[in-house]
């Protein structure tokens, strides 16, 4: 099994060349020091026959591994092409204890004369100082045939993929089983491995509670416009946008058991269907008010806003009280923030903050405070340089720690303001849109049981 990789380089040439040709990583241990006397250096080496000597796996195709850097120099002036990307560095890494060095560096060599060797100046090495052996390419950027530049894309890694499967097959190793899944984002896979929602996450939680509540694939489609989703009827697959997206999404791409025809299954194989049954009615309270709602002061402004929206998220109260499925899909977005977000609420009634002037005001102040602090900091690290009393020393690390806190404490709230900022105009549009849609649920519901 070879895994590989590829990335383009720029800066100077001869630090990834000399990285590839690393001694220390090229070097088989097998061999005693006397044995390697004369290799100390890589360049010493390579200037030996690679093919009698086992000590180094270092191969040049189209140039020679001691003066490489300066043959790829030479072609990039020729074509007058010595700015951008410099050269790619190509990796291709075995399944430890798959593989001897001298069989990795081979299938590095063949892999590197297919992809390139009819056109570029290449180095292959194989680093043996891991567990896992593994190869490095060098390729030169531009052509030594018709000066034209390498062209890194999709297409040529998956050639890449392609030939070092293929050449891994041939010396009878394994190769990485291909996946019908489609690939995700990064966001989105991390939050699946943390066990936090997503919003595809979401869509299929929707989908799975309006499967368990029909009998009929209409009634279905119909419960989702209910729920705020929009179903593109037209589309040749099924296909839907979620409450307060601006694009539609194909479920059944990913998840092929969520197309049409697997739900339609589903809803007809249901052995028994859920009936509704109202659960117990909480028992009233009575408590005693003092003063008037009217002469109470309400919160508003950003401190208000973030209340409201912590309110919502279900931030004051038990989880047992409130469950996500009940909240808008706009809201249920966002509980994987709701830390974040009640931190930021937090933030916004400490220091009293209402309007947006307020918070740029604070912002700046802790901005103002910590460029004093760091400037401060930094005389008391240059002093530490000319205190030759330890114990002055120690004294002034402790005070460096302590502006230190001080400098973080208030990056903090700078994070919180910056955070505030983005954050409150998206928050009022989603309390919108879902006031509107419940406003028209609720003309709905009224309309019906007018029918009634």
């Amino acid at each position: 099994m070879a895994t590989t990789k590829i990335w383009d380089i720029r800066g100077r040439l001869d630090r990834v060349v000399d990285y590839a040709k690393n001694p220390d990583k090229t070097r088989n241990k097998n061999y005693g020091e006397a044995d390697v006397q004369a290799l100390r250096d890589v360049m010493d080496y390579v200037t030996q026959d690679v093919k009698t000597e086992k000590q180094f796996y270092v191969t040049g195709l189209n140039c020679s591994p001691e003066t490489a850097r300066e043959e790829m120099t030479i072609t990039k002036k020729q074509y007058r092409k010595e700015d951008g990307i410099i050269a790619y560095h190509a990796y291709q890494s075995f399944k430890p204890g798959e593989v001897n060095p001298e069989t990795a560096h081979e299938i590095g060599v063949k892999l590197a004369e297919e992809l390139w060797g009819s056109r570029f100046e290449v180095i292959v090495a194989t680093h043996i100082d891991k567990a896992h052996i593994h190869n490095h390419m060098v390729l030169n950027s531009v052509s030594f045939a018709d000066g034209l530049r390498y062209y890194d894309n999709k297409k040529t890694y998956q050639k890449m993929r392609e030939v070092s499967d293929r050449l891994c097959l041939e010396y009878k190793l394994s190769v990485i089983e291909k996946t019908q899944n489609k690939s995700m984002q990064y966001g989105e896979w991390q939050a699946e491995r943390e066990g936090k929602s997503t919003w595809r996450g979401l869509i299929l939680k929707d989908l799975n509670d309006t499967i368990t509540e029909c009998v009929t694939l209409r009634q279905f489609q119909y419960r989702l416009r209910q729920k705020g989703y929009t179903i593109k009827y037209d589309a040749k697959y099924f296909t839907l946008k979620p409450p307060g997206k601006a694009r539609y999404v194909r479920i059944d791409r990913k998840y092929p058991e969520y197309s049409l025809a697997n739900i339609e299954q589903r809803i007809y194989e249901q052995q028994k269907i859920k009936k509704y049954r109202p659960g117990p009615k909480a028992a009233k309270k009575k408590m005693l008010l003092h003063g008037s709602f009217e002469k109470a002061r309400h919160t508003s402004g950003l401190r208000g806003l973030y209340l409201y929206y912590c309110f919502k998220l279900g931030v004051f109260s038990k989880k047992k009280d409130r469950e996500a499925g009940a909240l808008p899909f706009l809201y249920r977005e966002d509980i994987r923030k709701m830390e974040l977000i009640s931190q930021e609420a937090r933030f916004l009634c400490h220091h009293q903050i209402n309007t947006m002037d307020e918070l740029e005001s604070h912002k700046a102040e802790k901005e103002q405070q910590i460029k004093e602090l760091s400037t401060e900091r930094k005389k008391l690290w240059n002093k530490t340089q000319r205190t030759p009393d330890e114990k002055e020393v120690s004294k002034i690390k402790t005070d460096i720690a302590g502006l230190s806190a001080q400098i973080k404490a208030f990056r903090k709230e700078v994070t919180y303001c910056d955070g505030i900022a983005a954050r409150s105009t998206p928050m009022k549009e989603k309390i919108k849109v879902v006031k509107s849609q419940e406003k028209n649920k609720e003309k709905e519901r009224t309309r019906n049981e007018y029918k009634r």
